[in-house]
């Protein structure tokens, strides 16, 4: 299975599901808190797998210029609905990362939200990246883990020991459609990049997806939310989390 038809099933719901989630708004937020300091009005960034264009009105926030790339068809007309809506200087391409050259390099490039998860030649990936990156320039990979409490405790609650240990030591999971997502760590991405700033996501706190806003789990999250923010740059990586940024410079 592509990752094409997997993602185009993603679109119709995904403002919902993620950008309208109080989880999604607040890994989102803390994100955007991290970029402001790597950019600058009239920067040009490229956003990878840009999905609707999520990031799209921080980035018009910011003054940025938009190079943004999504594999699904679906994902690439409501990116370019959106940045037209907000008047965003971007220029959207329907395009597999591994098939995108450009001759300029970027102050910075971000791969948001387990976007790297999706890509099995991990290595191929980086390379490309690394020669899209400027000398000084910042690469943002926001990727998912293969330790994240509330999604292992979720597998042995429903019995599925064997996808749990999957996750952790196989470090990949499968979906009901055949595709496959890979889970990384920093490691992984040690050949190319230094590491200059790493943040946790939700390490304490259940995912988007695992969010039930009723009264009880909404005021236990609101609690755990300012433990969980406090934590977030002070976990070493095995700690994991739904996802966890690094912010990497070249070596």
């Amino acid at each position: 299975m592509s990752a094409r038809p997997t993602f185009d099933a993603y679109a119709a719901d995904y403002q919902h599901k993620f950008n309208d989630n109080f989880l999604g708004k607040y890994q989102r937020a803390r994100l955007h808190e991290e970029i402001t300091p790597f950019l600058a009005p009239g920067l040009k960034i490229l956003d990878v797998g840009c999905g609707p264009g999520s990031d799209f009105q921080f980035y018009h926030s910011q003054g940025v210029a938009v190079e943004a790339l999504d594999i699904s068809p679906a994902m690439v007309d409501l990116a370019t609905e959106k940045a037209a809506a907000l008047g965003l200087d971007a220029t959207v391409h329907c395009q597999d990362f591994q098939t995108f050259t450009s001759s300029e390099s970027y102050s910075f490039i971000i791969l948001n939200f387990g976007v790297i998860n999706a890509i099995a030649d991990l290595q191929t990936a980086l390379k490309q990246l690394n020669k899209m990156l400027a000398e000084n320039g910042t690469l943002l990979i926001v990727s998912m883990p293969p330790f994240h409490l509330f999604s292992l405790l979720g597998f042995f609650w429903r019995g599925k020991f064997r996808e749990a240990l999957q996750r952790v030591n196989g470090r990949y999971a499968v979906l009901p459609n055949g595709f496959r997502f890979q889970y990384y760590r920093q490691k992984d991405f040690r050949s190319f990049f230094r590491l200059k700033k790493r943040i946790h996501l939700c390490p304490l706190l259940p995912n988007p997806d695992q969010y039930h806003p009723d009264r009880f789990s909404g005021k236990l999250t609101s609690h755990l939310i300012k433990l969980d923010r406090s934590l977030a740059t002070r976990l070493p990586d095995w700690c994991g989390g739904d996802h966890i940024g690094y912010f990497f410079g070249k070596k």
